[in-house]
Formats: C-alpha cells, sequence, structure tokens
C-alpha cells in the first residue's frame, strides 16, 4: 500500500480522533444530549485507528483496502467537522439556552445529524470486518493462521453483538411486564465495564420510544446523594423531552420550567406533577440501601405503570430495590457467561410479553452444569438470592437472631458454620433482613466475600453501605464505625488468615456492636468467635419435612 495513503489517512483520524475525546466536545454532547452517539463515534475511531496501525505494518498492497482506508480519512474529516460546528454553534449560546422553544428545531436539527453521523462511522468500521480486509486478499501460506484467528474474532465479535441485542431485549420485555403498581428491575453487575450501561441505554433508548411512558429520565448518580438536585436533574431532562415532542412550550412544561426555578416545595410540586403520570426513570451507580431509601421516597406509586430501572455492583442492594412487600424478586441472567443479572419480581397474576426461557438464570445455569463447569461464587450468591423466600430454618433463624440480640456491651463475633451449599448464605440474609435486628443497630452492612479474595474491594462495599449520604469524602472503614452501634456480616470466610486481616479494621467499641461470620469450617468457626463458646452455631441439614418441601419448590 502506497505510504502516503495510509500516512494522509491516520493524520486525518489522529486528528479527529483527539477532537472527539476532548473535554470541550464532551461537554457540549452532555448539553446537546448526544452524548450516547459521541462515545461511540470515539471508540469506533479508536478501532479504525488500530485497524490503520496494523495496515501500515503490513505494507499491504491490496486495492480494496487503500479504497477503506480513504474511506476512514473522509469519514474522519466529517466528523471533525460536524463536532467543530456543534462546539461553535453552542459556544454563542447562553448557559440556559436549551430551556428555550425557539432553539428547539436547531437541537433536533443536532440530533439528527449525529446519528447520521454515526451510521456514517458504524457502515465504515463494518466494511471492514465484513470483508475482513487488513491481512489482504490474498494470503500466504504464513497467512493462513492470523487469518484463521481473524474469523474466530469476526465470529466472536457477532456473537457478543448477537449477546448484546438479545440482553436488551430482554430487558425491555421485562419493563413491559403487565402490572399498573410502580416496578422496579435492578441490573447487578461485578465487570462494572461499558457492557452494563450500553445494555441499559439499549434499552432505555428503545422504551422512550414507547408511547406508554410519558415521563423519562436517565440519572448518572452523584455520590454523596443530594435528594433537592435529583429531583431538579429529573425535571429538567422531564421539561426537554416535553420540548421536543411538542416543538413548543406546552402547559405541562410550563409547570415543569416552573419547578426549575425553585428549590423550596420541589417535593410536593413534583409529587404532584408524577401523580397522573406513567414514567421511566434510570438509576446508574446506586450504591447503597439508604440511597435507594431517600430516592424511593421521592417517586410516587400512582398505578400508572412507571418503572425505574436501577444499575448497581451492590447485589444486596439489588435484591432490597426490585423487592415487594408480597413478592420476593426473581432473577434473569441478561449476558451468557457474564455476572449481569436482572432482579425483578413477577407475581401470580402478573405476565411478561414473549419472554424466552432461555433467558432464564435456570437455563444458564443448566447449560453450565452440562459442560461440566461447576458453580462460581457469583452464581452461588444469584442462587442464594433466587432462593431468598426460606423453606424451614424458622427455629434456626430466632436463635441466631437471639445470639445477636442477647449479650454484653463489648464488641462480639457469633460465627454461622456448617457444610457448603446447606444454606448459610440465604438463612443469613434472612436474618439481616429482619427489621428487629436493623432496628437495634446505628450501623449495618452486608457483605459476600467474592473469590479471589481482595482486601480492598470488601472494604469498599463495606464503606459504601455504611457511610452518611451527607460526607462528601470516602472516609476510613474504622472511623465510620468508631463510637457506633453497629452490625457487620460477613458471608463466606475461607480461612483464619481471611479473618485475621479483616478483623483489624473493626474497631472493639463498648456498644454492643455485633460481627455475624458465615464459614464452611468449624476451625474457622472457633478462630473467629475466639473463647465465646456460646457465639459459634451450626447449622446442619433440613429436617425431612422441609427437605420434601423444597424439593417440591424445585421441581414444580
Amino acid at each position: 500500500m502506497e505510504a502516503t495513503v495510509v500516512s494522509v489517512g491516520r493524520s486525518v483520524l489522529n486528528g479527529a480522533l483527539g477532537f472527539a475525546k476532548s473535554t470541550l466536545v464532551e461537554e457540549v454532547s452532555l448539553q446537546l444530549g448526544v452524548q450516547r452517539d459521541q462515545a461511540f463515534i470515539r471508540d469506533e475511531l479508536e478501532m479504525m485507528n488500530s485497524f490503520l496501525m496494523a495496515a501500515n505494518d503490513e505494507k499491504d498492497d491490496n486495492k480494496v483496502v487503500r479504497t477503506w482506508v480513504k474511506q476512514v480519512r473522509d469519514v474522519a474529516y466529517d466528523v471533525e467537522d460536524c463536532l467543530q460546528d456543534f462546539a461553535v454553534r453552542l459556544g454563542r449560546k447562553s448557559s440556559s439556552w436549551w430551556r428555550s422553544p425557539h432553539t428547539l428545531w436547531e437541537r433536533r436539527r443536532i440530533a439528527k445529524q449525529m446519528k447520521e453521523l454515526r451510521g456514517k462511522v458504524e457502515d465504515v468500521s463494518q466494511r471492514n470486518m465484513r470483508y475482513q480486509l487488513i491481512k489482504g486478499s490474498k494470503p500466504t501460506t504464513s497467512d493462513v493462521a492470523p487469518s484463521n484467528t481473524a474469523r474466530a474474532t469476526m465470529s466472536g465479535t457477532y456473537e457478543a453483538r448477537r449477546e448484546h441485542e438479545k440482553a436488551i431485549s430482554d430487558l425491555v420485555r421485562l419493563v413491559h411486564n403487565k402490572v399498573d403498581v410502580r416496578r422496579v428491575i435492578a441490573v447487578w453487575g461485578t465487570s462494572g465495564d461499558l457492557r452494563e450501561t450500553s445494555i441499559i441505554g439499549g434499552a432505555y433508548d428503545r422504551l422512550k420510544r414507547n408511547k406508554k411512558f410519558e415521563c423519562c429520565a436517565w440519572i448518572d448518580l452523584m455520590h454523596p446523594l443530594n435528594p433537592t438536585k435529583l429531583m431538579q436533574t429529573i425535571v429538567r431532562q422531564f421539561y426537554v423531552r416535553s420540548l421536543q415532542e411538542a416543538g413548543k412550550e406546552t402547559s405541562s412544561g410550563q409547570i415543569l420550567s416552573s419547578m426549575l426555578m425553585k428549590d423550596d416545595n420541589l417535593n410536593d410540586e413534583f409529587n404532584k406533577y408524577l401523580s397522573d403520570k406513567c414514567y421511566l426513570i434510570v438509576l446508574n451507580d446506586l450504591s447503597t440501601a439508604k440511597e435507594w431509601k431517600q430516592i424511593e421516597m421521592l417517586l410516587p406509586d400512582n398505578r400508572k405503570g412507571s418503572r425505574i430501572i436501577v444499575l448497581t455492583h451492590q447485589v444486596e442492594v439489588a435484591s432490597l430495590c426490585a423487592r415487594t412487600e408480597e413478592v420476593a424478586p426473581e432473577l434473569m441472567q441478561l449476558f451468557a457467561g457474564q455476572a449481569l443479572y436482572a432482579f425483578h419480581c413477577k407475581g401470580a397474576k402478573d405476565g411478561i410479553d414473549s419472554m424466552e426461557h432461555s433467558s432464564s438464570l435456570n437455563a444458564a445455569n443448566g447449560n453450565s452444569f452440562a459442560e461440566g463447569k461447576s458453580l462460581t461464587r457469583t452464581e452461588t450468591i444469584v442462587t442464594a438470592f433466587k432462593e431468598s423466600k426460606m423453606v424451614g430454618r424458622v427455629d434456626e433463624r430466632n436463635q441466631i437472631i437471639e445470639l445477636i440480640l442477647k449479650g454484653s456491651q463489648q464488641r462480639e463475633k457469633i460465627s454461622v458454620w456448617g457444610m457448603g451449599g446447606i444454606g448459610k448464605t440465604t438463612l443469613i440474609q434472612d436474618v439481616y433482613r429482619n427489621e428487629k435486628i436493623k432496628g437495634m443497630f446505628e450501623k449495618h452492612a452486608c457483605v459476600t466475600i467474592m473469590r479471589p479474595f481482595n482486601l480492598n474491594d470488601l472494604l469498599t462495599s463495606l464503606v459504601r453501605q455504611l457511610q452518611d449520604s451527607k460526607t462528601s469524602e470516602e472516609k476510613a472503614l474504622a472511623s465510620i464505625l468508631e463510637g457506633k452501634k453497629y452490625l457487620i456480616v460477613l458471608d463466606d470466610v475461607l480461612s483464619t488468615t481471611e479473618w485475621d486481616v479483616i478483623e483489624s479494621h473493626f474497631p472493639a467499641t463498648k456498644t454492643g456492636s455485633r460481627i455475624v461470620i458465615t464459614t464452611r469450617h468449624e476451625s474457622v468457626a472457633k478462630h473467629c468467635s475466639g473463647d465465646q463458646q456460646g457465639k459459634r452455631y451450626q447449622l446442619n441439614c433440613l429436617g425431612d419435612n422441609d427437605a420434601k418441601n423444597l424439593f417440591a419448590k424445585k421441581v414444580t
């Protein structure tokens, strides 16, 4: 390939990529409401740049590849020109220009241009994948192995895209659950990568086009949570959407505009406005149960079929959000082979449009057993939450609650031990959710230890659950608990070494605090509880009747 073709193409592409990644463009995209398109274009340009580097290294003389490089150059010019035009136009506006109905046509034009630009970028990017241009069209013998690798990569890419689209469709169907009461779908993921937000974002984009929801908002939560600012952000998105749909400021838009001007009594007006609306709100990065309790009080259940989608990395928070007083949450694995699950409630009279059983957690687990794979710890946690409605264990639960409540003002450590799979996690989660237990402690947190063991991750999870939402900076665990009566549940401590490393972070204050540990090993239980023999509890197998009831529940 002529060196000038690749060098010019890379030079133009680097210029466009640098501008697309700039802080200015990110801010402009956020204010214009096209941040998703901007992020997609940026990522695709980065991928194109990698392909051009590979083409340059290979010195490929393929004319088709040369044509593709020129197309990359042209689309890079278009991207840079378009983004610079948006930045210049926004720079001329006042900070509140977006609220003016007179500029609505300009926002629509910009949004349309961004969609078209995204389409161009995607077409050029897929053209390389479709024709496998890099590596040339006439491979030598030495090229056979890389070509096979490329084909395998292509197959994996298309499979990942198929799974991605399927996850979006499954999430949309969960939202379309045929009940009028407000429902929460809590998405729990452990990876923290872009796949989680892109799946929810894809579902949100589809649902916005559905006329069922009169008000829609996507909220990236700030920590610590400020309820007033949260409501203002939601109202602002409602207002912009009303302008986009009507093309002018309607009476509903005027109400929203007036709400933006005030802080006092915003809660009352916010609730009044939503009282007769079917709304859809996405809450991204929910960290603690306390945050959820604050947010839940702001969003009325008006029996209009409203939905809330929550994304969290805390499995306990996900379960809490989706749970109702009558029904424990069910689980669906959204992405095969990934720890990404949706907690949702489906009552006896509920229905979900076209729900595919292959998407369910049961099918996912069944496939893993068929392949001879053992359960990972993540799957164990998920299974435990799926079975959160306990069968039997009433006496055991009451005895553990009594162990927690009675005793001295010293910090006491209670160990629950028993063989793996016997139901320790399910039992201790049920005890932890007991309102009588929680009411006795100022601070409480529950964490299942993930494998491989990572102390920093464990401490971060505890701090997120324990830290006051009014605190602006993250504190050390010991400083949060100092002088407080606290309850900490640590599920699945595997060794004495793990416990020794963890224990030093909990202050031994004389406040009646309790630490509950579950473990598979009696030796670990003895080590954790020390000389307090009465604080060790062995969990045995279910009785015959309870075992039969559990079996019947499993097979029906």
